[in-house]
């Protein structure tokens, strides 16, 4: 197998609390590769101890009680905000935007996997995954932090079609499955169909903002408000010092935790000299956290309602995936909900094996392609049972338009539908001479399939007005008709091209926040240079 290149790739789980990377072995096995404290996962944490220094993980962790104004954590949840990656105004230590923090995550899993491994060459090719919901800016900042980690990304492939992938490979039959995916930051359900080695995703969505950290977060207030009534005192949590809050937040994970293997927790808590001593029942955590837990149930029942809308009228199971499907009130209320068996599947590994798989494949199929064409004079070994072919239909989980006024939005591409898929639409000039047109592209999580609708605050502009301008040459009179083409490739990126009476129209979408080639230069030399 000298030109095979297939298990020469990884798959790497960038999570908002932990990430993972991993490979198919030479048993046919999806493996994770720990790290260099023997961990399976690794937090996504980074602490600067200067500007060129830093610490990635557990150790990074454990600093964010005590240095917490060096110490990053949570970034997943910055991606796609553009004030985080303002440099000038962002709080991020030495001004480092989400795109190069994510990449000094990923440098530290493939540096341990490197060091730590048997492989033959430096960890280059990889798939990296990210929630179904990103966007197309989240997207593209995504695969920018794995470029800027000095990776080839041959994709981007969603987090519950990657666990979908890795238990897809145990079955045959055809099932119709709902992936319950709730991470340490981010929450994602899906419905999948998985039929032998073909996958097709039916329709997704959730929320950048929701997961196990924010069970950890209603815990920690209810702790502090019990320390407040047997001690006199009136704290606030979001007066607590930056310290004292990440240290209560640190002490509610691990109170949590316990509660997920026992029905009580021994809370202790200190603070200024005094403290509070009691007993927490599972009935209690779960009384408190129930808020957070319907968020995620009423998110279900929407994604079932779009599901059966599109004919998918039965679900076959449930599997659960992230770590904080873990916590026992998951498993209890969704079987409860839904009246259907579900499966706890390999909650904290599973996104990683299945990039794995899906990075094989990938592989697998550009090798049978060079081959066909010439570039390599041998054709690649047949994949084996244990590397079964993974067919994959995705959907994309936003809706495009293109602004036609300032209130007015021309909707060409919804969310749910089938990728690849490429929409066109006319316009006319309005008046003689015109020179330019102006392009606003909203992106929206509307799911109504209105082709013009009102702009609503939810509607995000990806391209501001001073790069969104297309640009028309000669003396053209009013009227003139302008063709745009929104096309979204099975990543989920989103291209736009224009033509003119059947001219292409010289045009290249801009996204605000997204790196220009100077700007990812830059970044790959800061994390290159960066010792991790």
């Amino acid at each position: 197998m000298a030109n095979d290149k297939s298990r020469a790739v990884y798959g790497i789980d960038l999570g908002t609390t932990y990430s993972c990377i991993s490979q198919v072995d030479k048993y046919d096995q999806a493996v994770v590769l720990r790290n260099f404290e023997g961990d399976a996962t690794t937090p996504s944490v980074v602490y600067f101890e200067s500007e060129s220094n830093m610490i990635v993980g557990k150790e990074a962790k454990n600093m964010l009680p005590v240095e917490p104004e060096k110490t990053v954590s949570f970034i997943k949840r910055q991606i796609g905000n553009d004030e985080a990656f303002d440099k000038s105004k962002n709080t991020t230590p030495y001004h480092c935007d989400p795109v190069e923090i994510s990449a000094l995550i990923l440098k530290k899993l493939v540096q341990d996997a490197n060091d730590l491994g048997d492989n033959p060459e430096p960890i280059k090719d990889v798939v990296i995954t990210c929630p179904a919901y990103f966007g197309n800016k989240e997207r593209l900042q995504t695969k920018q932090a794995g470029i800027s980690a000095g990776l080839n990304v041959l994709g981007i492939i969603n987090e519950p079609t990657a666990a979908a992938i890795s238990y897809g490979m145990k079955i045959d039959e055809r099932r119709t499955i709902l992936v319950y995916d709730l991470g340490g930051g981010t929450f994602d359900v899906t419905i999948i169909v998985v039929n032998g080695g073909a996958i097709k995703v039916v329709a997704t969505g959730g929320d950048h903002h929701l997961g196990g950290v924010d069970w950890d977060t209603e815990l920690a207030k209810y702790v502090l408000n019990t320390f407040n009534t047997q001690n006199g005192t009136a704290y606030e949590y979001d007066s607590l010092s930056a310290n004292a809050r990440y240290d209560l937040l640190l002490s509610a994970e691990n109170w949590k935790k316990n509660l997920s293997a026992r029905q009580t927790a021994k809370v202790n808590f200190s603070y200024e000299g005094k403290s509070v001593n009691f007993d927490l029942p599972r009935e209690t955590f779960n009384a408190i956290t129930e808020d957070r837990l319907n968020e995620t149930i009423d998110a279900t029942r929407k994604i079932i309602d779009i599901a059966k809308d599109k004919g998918y009228n039965t679900i076959d199971e449930i599997i659960l995936v992230g770590g904080s499907s873990r916590m026992p009130q998951i498993k209890d209320r969704v079987e409860a909900e839904f009246g259907l068996p579900t499966r706890l599947n390999d909650p904290d590994e599973c996104v990683a094996k299945g990039a794995a798989i899906y990075a094989m494949n990938e592989a697998y199929a550009q090798a049978v392609k060079d081959w066909e064409e010439g570039t390599i004079d041998e054709a690649p070994a047949p994949l084996t049972d244990g590397q079964k072919r993974t067919r994959i239909v995705n959907v994309t989980s936003k809706t495009y338009g293109l602004g036609l006024d300032k209130d007015m939005v021309g909707n060409l591409i919804f969310a749910n539908s089938s990728l690849p898929v490429s929409r066109t639409r006319s316009f006319e000039t309005v008046q003689d001479g015109q020179t330019g047109v102006l392009l606003p592209i909203y992106e929206s999580d509307f799911t109504d399939e209105e082709k013009d609708q009102t702009v609503e605050d939810r509607f995000c502009n990806l391209a501001t007005e001073d790069i969104s301008v297309l640009k028309i040459t000669g003396n053209h009179p009013k009227g003139t008709e302008i063709k745009v083409t929104f096309s979204i490739d099975n990543e989920g990126i989103l291209s736009v091209n224009a033509t003119r009476e059947s001219d292409v129209i010289d045009f290249k979408l801009k996204i605000a926040g997204v790196k220009d080639e100077e700007e990812l230069k830059k970044s790959q030399d800061f994390i290159a240079n960066a010792t991790v």
